[in-house]
């Protein structure tokens, strides 16, 4: 995976961009003010969006996605009880090893340590559910975040990543650009090793 830069463009619509780079084909959600900026992007294209009535059963139905395909399964979700309610669904995923991408909307970065605005410590939680946990603080920090999530989802074991992203992240301008996404795993592809036992 490599970064460029290109002209400034959101943040929220860079995360579409990288999704749809790996090839992620859903996002499974429910709104909520601190992922707007992202709601707006996905109005514009990218992974088709389909709003859920609850939290963990949108994390469900993307592991049941990242099982089916190989490809992660995304799920989109507001800061607070948001987040929370995804726990039991993205620690599943990663016990039972299905790829799972996690976005989550947190507090502007200002208010991350105010007793305000549905604010608290997310990647501490979602760290004792995930394989990987990342919080965008810099917007030119938001491709590398998600490459990373993306590959620690689909390189075995397989299972749950997420990257938390601050409100005032997603609306700000980066010019950083993926320009070579690593490619994702096959599924029930032969281990490397194997390959190069079959080939010796």
């Amino acid at each position: 995976m490599g970064t460029t830069e290109s002209s400034p463009t959101q943040v929220a619509q860079r995360v579409v961009e990288v999704l749809q780079a790996y090839g992620v084909q859903y996002i499974f959600g429910v709104p909520g003010a601190k992922v707007d900026a992202m709601y707006d992007a996905l109005a514009d294209g990218g992974p088709r969006l389909i709003v859920c009535r609850h939290e963990q059963n949108a994390a469900f139905i993307a592991a049941a996605v990242g099982r089916l395909t190989g490809i992660p399964g995304a799920v989109l979700v507001t800061s607070g009880p948001g987040t929370a309610n995804l726990v039991t669904g993205l620690l599943t995923a990663s016990t039972e090893q299905d790829p799972v991408i996690a976005l989550c909307g947190a507090a502007s970065r200002a208010n991350r340590l105010k007793r305000a605005q549905q604010s608290f410590h997310a990647a501490a939680l979602l760290t004792t559910v995930t394989r990987y946990t990342g919080e965008v603080s810099d917007p030119d920090n938001v491709c590398e975040a998600l490459s990373k999530a993306i590959r620690t989802a689909t390189t075995e074991p397989r299972g749950a990543a997420a990257v938390v992203l601050p409100q005032d992240v997603l609306a700000a301008s980066t010019a950083q650009t993926l320009h070579r996404p690593a490619p994702v795993p096959r599924l029930n592809a032969a281990p490397p090793e194997a390959i190069a036992e079959a080939t010796t």
